[in-house]
């Protein structure tokens, strides 16, 4: 029985502001909810939603409000084996149901002494995951010597934060220094559907994907222009924010919208959902990825897990927990190793914790640090 339930509103400030097309991150506003049941077992979920609503319409606001005033207090008293109501993913607030969902699941699976992704996804993991570095909107003179920096320490995919301004120029100016490199680009649908040329021009750069190019107001207004207009684009096209759970996967493939997905926990609704997702991505051959949500390794770790599946398309945005924050919020936090994989050629890899529930432990110490506020319930 769930006895005890905290969430916390943590504020981690960030060693940089990450600026995409759509907006800017220099200290990440997340909250973190913990279970806790009679026999002292905890489970732990992390809500990644921003406090403006340039990624999804959630936000901090709305998300703390539902789930003090709904979600958390009619967990109380439940069993831990419960499930959360199917209805809740039909409220359009994935990113809130995710954190609690998780926090149940890595409760349940603490209690049972087994690895939440491993169990949810029933499939064991790799030891090993490489890592990929998404680089946001800086200064455009400083960006190859970023990329040169990642590179030398054995990153294998880079991917950049693009727009109509100088989405370009940036894609021309990293290509021409690494031919070869692993490059994908992510717009934030900040193309409109008159900018089809510009993004039809990044084919000849050979990208691993293009991210959320176009300014889509609906999965079904932009089905209905797709099929009324001849992009002849090649690049392969990943969608991200515009497929918010299992039912908008379905959708997108029935009707031509997507050749890759990137997979985010919080985004498609929590662990179950994405393991739905994953699966449809498989039966149906559609290329999928492990993405990240500037978010603290309570929730990126999940991510880390998921990507040592081994069958993602390239390697995930699961760079060091200490590029984006001085402390995390897990022992351990999420640390990169750099190896030779030959003379001329370094990798750079993170280890995969299996642990029960989680699969490392949360640093309460930090979480208490950085919590600006909490509201608890208890039996």
């Amino acid at each position: 029985m769930i006895t005890n339930i905290t969430l916390y509103h943590v504020q981690l400030p960030m060693k940089f502001t990450f600026k995409t097309a759509k907006g800017e991150v220099g200290v990440r506003d997340t909250f973190i909810v913990r279970l806790e049941d009679e026999a002292g077992y905890v489970g732990y979920g992390e809500c990644v939603a921003f406090v403006d609503p340039f990624y999804t319409k959630e936000t901090v606001a709305s998300c703390w409000d539902t789930l003090c005033t709904r979600y958390l207090p009619n967990l109380l008293g439940q069993e831990t084996t419960t499930t959360l109501p199917q209805q809740w993913l039909m409220e359009g607030m994935p990113m809130t149901v995710a954190s609690v969902e998780n926090a149940l699941l890595h409760l349940q699976c603490h209690h049972l002494g087994v690895n939440t992704v491993e169990y949810v996804l029933q499939q064991s993991l790799l030891s090993t995951v490489s890592t990929g570095i998404v680089i946001g909107d800086v200064p455009l003179d400083t960006l190859v010597d970023a990329v040169s920096g990642y590179v030398s320490q054995g990153c294998q995919r880079i991917k950049l934060k693009v727009s109509p301004k100088d989405g370009y120029e940036r894609v021309q100016r990293v290509r021409s220094a690494y031919p070869d490199l692993m490059l994908a680009v992510d717009a934030n649908q900040s193309y409109t559907y008159e900018d089809v040329d510009k993004v039809r021009a990044f084919q000849g750069f050979h990208l691993a994907c293009i991210e959320e190019p176009f300014q889509i107001q609906s999965l079904k207004m932009y089905h209905q222009y797709k099929s009324t207009h001849e992009w002849d684009i090649t690049t392969p096209i990943c969608l991200d924010e515009s497929i918010l759970g299992y039912d908008d996967l379905v959708y997108a493939h029935t009707h031509g919208l997507l050749d890759v997905l990137n997979v985010k926990v919080g985004r498609l609704g929590g662990l179950r959902e994405t393991a739905k997702v994953i699966q449809y991505c498989r039966d149906h051959g559609i290329q999928y990825w492990i993405g990240s949500m500037v978010e603290s390794s309570i929730s990126k770790w999940m991510h880390v897990q998921l990507a040592a599946l081994g069958d993602s398309y390239m390697p995930g945005d699961l760079s060091d927990s200490l590029r984006y924050f001085e402390r995390d919020l897990t022992r351990p936090p999420i640390i990169s190793t750099i190896k030779n994989c030959s003379t001329e050629r370094l990798s750079q890899f993170v280890e995969v914790p299996n642990g029960a529930g989680l699969g490392v432990d949360v640093d309460i110490e930090a979480l208490e640090a950085y919590c600006i506020h909490k509201k608890l319930w208890h039996l």
